[in-house]
């Protein structure tokens, strides 16, 4: 699909550039899209205004100047509504960039009015007081490299949406929000076309993370009633495995306690004869009763009796 760029002519390429020196601003399809709205919407509200307006007007000025202040009215504001449209893949683009034009804009500006007021040794000195804390102070400088991973993952993001997720048939990306810095890494609020889907981004997050250069990417939603609004988890690190301070240690007793060892039993390695108590053999073990009236003989040994029959031998 051919695309808008600047570049040398070249008749063989339909007047593009070359490959390695064409630099694509905007897409041709999204540049033709927007025209073609901002027409149909100069119409829309040239007509919506007019009306309104004449119904207004008609009080307060006679009939025959109501129609042309309608007109001028609605044609004015229509044409303000349809620049807007039709310039806003030029604003979208200045969106993109809008850190480093304010950052840049701050710099030179305020280096250009400290040059006004002062010295430029005075300026150099002033730029340095700025420049030195955030190089020295960890907190500052982890801060300012949070700003400055939120405003490059945007442009990683940008790069992303345009090689691999899918379009509309006008060639248009979602939108990309504000980023902020998280523990973890950055959080970018992301707005989806119509024809894409958070599932159809969440198939593509480790396409994501290599672009981005973290080491994962989630996806969650923004609103629970509108499936568009996204967020994007860039993380980069992971807090867990740090080391975490806490205040309940504070109350912890900071003296060495001794510690309290229970006593262990002594377990004889080998038996000993002499610890076995003797046994009495005089002594004489009481036994129940048998059932037919039979006692069991003194001394533990077994005492034969004669049979209750008389005819029998006993031998």
């Amino acid at each position: 699909m051919p695309q808008r760029t600047f570049g040398s002519p070249n008749k063989n390429r339909g007047g593009y550039g070359r490959r390695g020196s064409a630099v694509t601003i905007i897409q041709t399809n999204v540049h033709y899209s927007y025209l073609r709205t901002a027409k149909i919407t100069f119409y829309v509200v040239l007509i919506v205004v007019a009306l309104v307006t004449a119904v207004i007007s008609a009080e307060y000025l006679h009939g025959i100047l109501v129609v042309p202040f309608s007109l001028a009215v609605g044609t004015v504001i229509g044409g303000l509504v349809a620049c807007v449209i039709a310039i806003w893949p030029v604003l979208r683009a200045i969106w993109w960039w809008l850190p480093e034009i304010t950052f840049v804009l701050l710099l030179v500006g305020g280096w250009a009015y400290l040059q006004e007021q002062t010295n430029p040794i005075i300026t150099g000195v002033i730029y340095a007081s700025i420049i030195a804390p955030i190089s020295l102070i960890p907190v500052l400088r982890r801060s300012t490299l949070a700003l400055a991973w939120c405003v490059i993952v945007r442009h990683r993001l940008r790069a992303c949406f345009t090689s691999f997720l899918p379009t509309d048939r006008h060639g248009h990306l979602p939108f990309i929000g504000l980023a902020i810095p998280t523990p973890v890494g950055e959080r970018v609020r992301v707005w989806l076309r119509p024809g894409l889907s958070a599932d159809e981004v969440e198939k593509q997050l480790g396409k994501i993370a290599v672009a981005c250069w973290a080491a994962s990417v989630t996806v969650t939603k923004a609103r629970k009633t509108n499936a568009a609004s996204i967020y994007l988890d860039i993380k980069r690190r992971e807090v867990l495995g740090g080391m975490v301070g806490s205040p309940l240690t504070e109350d912890l007793p900071t003296a060495e306690v001794p510690a309290i060892t229970p006593p262990v039993a002594a377990v004889p390695a080998q038996l000993d004869l002499a610890d076995v108590p003797d046994i009495d053999d005089t002594e004489t073990t009481e036994r129940p009763a048998k059932k037919n009236g039979r006692s069991p003989a003194a001394g533990g040994t077994f005492a034969p009796t004669a049979p209750d029959n008389p005819d029998l031998d006993w031998v």
